[in-house]
């Protein structure tokens, strides 16, 4: 939101009643014209990731394809989002947060400037040739899209038994624990370059694990991370 309202500091109830009506506005400029790429899959491949988006799309549109609402409801919100001119919208915007500027308050008691002791209203019917709802949509059903994607994403109760990627060590950890019980002062890091002594070009040496300084730590407690 800095890139909206800015870096200054503002107090008072008017600069609270004018950043609300610049939030009016704003909210519909976003979920009804600000499209966003989701993330979908993350894959590692070595020291690269390789991501996968899916199509850009608007908060409202992800709403719709949702399937939660109602179908008078789908219909309400296509027609204001069609009858919404984006361009006036984004004029009021602007308009918007040159009022909420007015009411930063200076670092200096030199440059100190009266704010002004009124608001300027976000008005969506100037945005639009037809008649839609005072505040353009509603706030109510938006939240159906944030419950979808809490179910989505919610833990299943599961213990965390799974890897993200491939154990570089698999196959080796019997004779890891055997090198440990009959040296147990042993370090992770000797165990590395042992490891990288017997099996050539298998492991890097980024794979130890480094300290501030940038030297290979040296801990006595031997992990299954090197």
């Amino acid at each position: 939101m800095r890139q909206v309202v800015g870096y200054d500091r503002f107090v008072g109830e008017f600069a609270y009643r004018q950043l609300t009506e610049l939030y009016r506005a704003l909210r519909l400029y976003v979920n009804c014209f600000q499209p966003s790429m989701k993330l979908q899959t993350k894959q590692r491949e070595g020291s690269k990731v390789h991501r996968t988006y899916d199509q850009a799309q608007t908060p409202l549109q992800r709403l719709l394809a949702s399937g939660e609402l109602a179908a008078d409801k789908h219909q309400e919100l296509v027609r204001v989002t069609h009858a919404l001119d984006p361009l006036r919208l984004l004029h009021q915007l602007e308009h918007l947060q040159k009022a909420l500027w007015q009411h930063a308050t200076t670092p200096s008691p030199s440059t100190e400037r009266t704010p002004p002791a009124s608001t300027l209203p976000f008005s969506v019917q100037l945005c639009s040739e037809e008649q839609v709802p005072a505040e353009g949509i509603t706030a109510s059903h938006p939240s159906l899209l944030k419950k979808e994607r809490r179910r989505k994403y919610q833990k299943s109760g599961r213990p965390h038994d799974w890897r993200t990627r491939e154990d570089p060590f698999e196959g080796l950890w019997e004779q890891i624990t055997s090198w440990l019980v009959a040296n147990p002062e042993r370090t992770g890091v000797d165990i590395f370059h042992e490891l990288q002594r017997l099996y050539p070009g298998r492991y890097r040496p980024t794979q130890v694990r480094t300290d501030t300084s940038g030297h290979a730590e040296d801990t006595s407690t031997p992990t299954r991370d090197f």
